[in-house]
């Protein structure tokens, strides 16, 4: 029954619900709307779709009515019932990263969320109904930076699709069906071993053998600082590089030689549990990196670079790819292959390396004829083949490849 209350402009409705019916305010002041609003209910109530889902809210004050008649009107009521189940993911994403760094570094984690910040700001309602495939991908178009950077928010935003997935939040990721930013060209800038060393020395103390450690091994800034001196084997060179992105990543490193002075350095004195590079992090290592290059004229060259110029001179050095892998701390050899594989052996030594395996192959198949022959033939057959390739002579019956010990028995 529709009703203008005493001393009011707007119409009033009676809105049904499960153990009664509660008087709610149009919000209207035109009698054929609020017409209109009755007739809604009527449709909605208990003689009708009996769709308390959404006439209870309308009660209890969590809905306005004026929003259940738009989508009344519209037919949209399955999207409103969506819109009332909705789940706002925003809290969700401080839970996945507390979680997540139990699995992964917290620089890694902590990059992921910078990324998933701005697409759900802290503090501000992000309904599950937003997180689709539309406006996922627009999101990662409209991402600052390079395509490399776009294909690293691409990954914490599936990442974090995942959990929610396992947590029963989402049926189903939708970063499924968006598609990754194309990966650009790999950048690829090094340096030789002796800038490579006026690098390291234009640092102070704790940066300089920082920076030498990083082009000697490869490994990565975050492994880095988080050496200790229990992870360095004096008497091998070597250093137990503990990454935490993929299993690879945890593996045992071969220091350079011309970096290896200046680790050494660095440990003497200290405790096994005592950390390498104290007082410093990635930014001021950062700092300290791009304030050596500054002085020393070496432009566009970042820190993460000298895993560039490591791979470079090992590859030059004829190092086979695997075992540059491995350093790296990649799964395979497909990516250093790809990236480093121009500054592999040229042709000329390539064939320098088919010769000898050509030469071994003859050898192996000479060794293999002499057990064939000698395994068959009888010990009084004359016809069996003279094993050397020196001149023989019958009267003593001596076979030997020594001139010296021929003579002597001739």
């Amino acid at each position: 029954m529709v009703y203008r209350q005493q001393g009011r402009m707007t119409w009033w409705v009676s809105v049904p619900t499960r153990t009664g019916r509660v008087k709610r305010t149009t919000g209207t002041t035109d009698r054929p709307t609020a017409r209109r609003i009755e007739a809604m209910l009527r449709e909605l109530g208990p003689h009708g779709r009996r769709a308390w889902d959404l006439l209870d809210p309308v009660a209890h004050g969590t809905l306005a009515l004026g929003s259940l008649f738009d989508a009344w009107q519209h037919n949209a009521l399955d999207a409103l019932r969506a819109q009332l189940t909705d789940i706002d993911l925003e809290p969700h994403l401080a839970t996945w990263a507390a979680r997540h760094r139990a699995k992964a570094a917290a620089d890694t984690v902590a990059h992921y969320e910078h990324a998933l910040r701005t697409l759900m700001p802290a503090g501000v309602p992000f309904p599950r109904s937003r997180f689709t495939v539309d406006a996922i991908d627009a999101w990662i178009a409209a991402y600052p930076g390079t395509s490399a950077t776009r294909r690293k928010a691409h990954v914490a935003a599936s990442v974090f699709a995942s959990y929610l997935v396992k947590a029963k939040v989402i049926d189903h990721n939708p970063l499924r069906d968006v598609d990754a930013p194309a990966a650009g060209a790999p950048r690829l800038r090094y340096l030789s071993v002796a800038d490579m060393q006026r690098l390291a020395n234009a640092q102070p103390k704790p940066a300089r053998c920082l920076s030498a450690l990083l082009g000697g091994t490869g490994i990565e800034l975050s492994v880095a600082l988080a050496l200790t001196r229990r992870d360095i084997d004096i008497a091998r060179r070597e250093i137990r590089a503990a990454g935490t992105k993929t299993y690879t990543r945890d593996r045992i490193v071969r220091v350079a030689e011309w970096a290896w002075p200046y680790v050494e350095q660095a440990c003497a004195g200290l405790l096994p549990n005592s950390r390498l590079f104290t007082g410093i992090d990635r930014w001021t290592a950062g700092d300290y990196h791009r304030a050596a290059c500054a002085v020393l004229e070496i432009e566009d060259y970042q820190l993460r670079d000298q895993r560039h110029s490591y791979a470079v001179r090992a590859a030059r050095a004829g190092t086979p790819a695997e075992l540059i892998a491995r350093q790296l701390g990649h799964a395979n050899a497909v990516l250093v292959l790809k990236v480093y594989g121009r500054f592999m052996p040229s042709q000329q030594e390539r064939d320098r390396w088919e010769k000898i395996a050509a030469l071994q192959d003859a050898e192996a198949e000479n060794l293999a004829q002499m057990g064939r022959v000698v395994g068959r033939a009888s010990r009084n057959d004359t016809s069996q083949p003279v094993l050397t390739d020196w001149p023989v002579d019958s009267r003593g019956g001596t076979r030997t490849r020594d001139p010296g010990i021929m003579s002597a028995v001739l």
